[in-house]
């Protein structure tokens, strides 16, 4: 059950929080949900205080099979089932409609009371609610007999001065964060959803990336895509980090310069080396695999050297976006294919290449893509750029983090040159290591790159 109590400023009563609410003080109201009976009551109504308490019985998650029930936290958990109930109950409030507008804006000393949070994620009560400006309070619940210590679920309380808007748009999108569990199927739509209960607030959280990717469960295409509509940047990767610190060695140069300066510098620089290296390799014909939203073969149609393009990507999404930024590019095929299959489609490009796209793939996985590029595709030149992990350092990141939720590695410079050097012999390859973006004389630079070239090319 969970409660939000506001107290009165002098100004505005408390008891209007009914008016937010949709719900009046003086009555208990009940509500069939996907997730069981809501029901909606005032504990305490008064000008100075006003508390309300919402209660979901949980019984639409329950076996209706009484030789199958058994028993489980599932119906009594605070995580995406309980902000499907919110969402129901509390729905107006959400979009901010009131019958007097002027409260919606208003801002209220509110505290809020959520029992039996699970607390397994990633990211915890604190760290997604104290940007906020929410005081958090963390109490673990013991199980019972005591001898076995706390269990994984906690109440977690809250205080602060905002908008009832506000405060059940923090708990809708980051409840579910902090119990690393999406209940339901995730698609665009909730990335709709994510923009309305995030708007004013997420853009600017410290852990931004972090919760967009818990919020629709780590899907790459859907995590890039999030954050391209939140924020206007490009996609989240090596210039994330890039974007919250800046590098020592640039600091005097870069102390007037923005967020969006740092992370354009490093995606500009990137995309950049990439160009050259198709230049340097005199292709005719490029093919981008994992082409995202289309900016490097705009980039390369814009540069004229090539006379056939064509990029690739397992998001629809980003395959449409990519259409629009390239609807003047007359020259430039795009389609749907995965690095997991053959798919002749790819055969016969001059240059294939993979920018900051390997990182993405688990490693027991890559020497599939591996021999999909370099046996099956076989063009006479690949480009390959990738985070380089021992710069991670230098953005403040931890020696277990990376530099992207939906990294599944990160190759360190010795780790990557090893890598380059077994796929050249495998596949009959010459390889040529880079970096790309300032030098480090520790750590090397933050982006590192390679550039194999067939070898009966090179004794042509």
């Amino acid at each position: 059950m969970m409660t939000l109590e506001v107290r009165g400023d002098g100004e505005t009563p408390s008891t209007d929080l009914g008016y937010l609410l949709h719900k009046h003080p003086d009555r208990m109201q009940s509500f069939d949900t996907s997730q069981g009976t809501a029901r909606v009551f005032y504990p305490r109504a008064s000008a100075q205080e006003c508390r309300v308490a919402l209660h979901v019985d949980g019984e639409g998650v329950r076996s209706r099979d009484e030789a199958q029930r058994h028993v489980s936290t599932i119906p009594y958990a605070a995580s995406s089932r309980f902000v499907v109930a919110i969402g129901k109950v509390f729905g107006d409030a959400l979009a901010g409609r009131c019958a007097r507008p002027e409260l919606v804006e208003h801002s209220w000393p509110i505290a809020i009371t959520v029992p039996s949070v699970p607390v397994g994620g990633a990211l915890g009560p604190d760290e997604l609610f104290t940007p906020l400006g929410w005081s958090v309070g963390v109490s673990r619940q013991p199980l019972a007999p005591s001898g076995w210590g706390d269990s994984p679920y906690a109440t977690v309380t809250l205080e602060g001065r905002h908008t009832v808007r506000d405060a059940l748009r923090h708990l809708c999108v980051l409840l579910p964060v902090i119990a690393d569990d999406k209940h339901y199927f995730v698609d665009e739509l909730e990335i709709d959803k994510l923009e309305r209960l995030g708007d004013g607030w997420l853009s600017t959280h410290p852990h931004r990336d972090r919760i967009i990717s818990g919020y629709v469960k780590r899907v790459r295409p859907l995590v890039d895509l999030a954050v391209d509509r939140l924020t206007g940047a490009d996609p989240i990767g090596p210039d994330t980090a890039d974007s919250r610190v800046a590098l020592p060695q640039e600091s005097a140069r870069q102390a007037g310069s923005t967020v969006a300066d740092r992370r354009e510098g490093l995606a500009r620089r990137r995309l950049d080396a990439v160009v050259e290296s198709v230049r340097a390799a005199r292709g005719r014909s490029v093919l981008d695999l994992g082409c995202g939203e289309g900016r490097l073969l705009d980039a390369l149609a814009a540069d004229g050297a090539c006379t056939r393009l064509a990029g690739v990507d397992v998001s629809v999404a980003a395959l449409r976006r990519a259409a629009e930024r390239l609807e003047r590019r007359r020259d430039v095929d795009l389609w749907q294919s995965s690095l997991m299959y053959g798919d002749t489609r790819c055969r016969g490009f001059d240059v294939a290449v993979l920018m900051e796209v390997i990182e993405h793939i688990d490693q027991a996985r890559l020497p599939v893509a591996v021999a999909s590029v370099f046996d099956g595709m076989a063009p006479a030149t690949v480009v390959v750029t990738t985070p380089n992990r021992d710069h991670n350092s230098r953005y403040g990141l931890g020696p277990d983090e990376y530099r992207h939720p939906d990294h599944r590695f990160e190759f360190t410079r010795a780790e990557f040159a090893r890598w380059c050097a077994d796929v050249a012999d495998e596949y009959r390859y010459t390889v040529v290591l880079g970096e790309i973006g300032d030098p480090d004389a520790e750590v090397g630079a933050p982006t590192q790159s390679a550039v194999f070239t067939r070898i009966d090319e090179v004794s042509r």
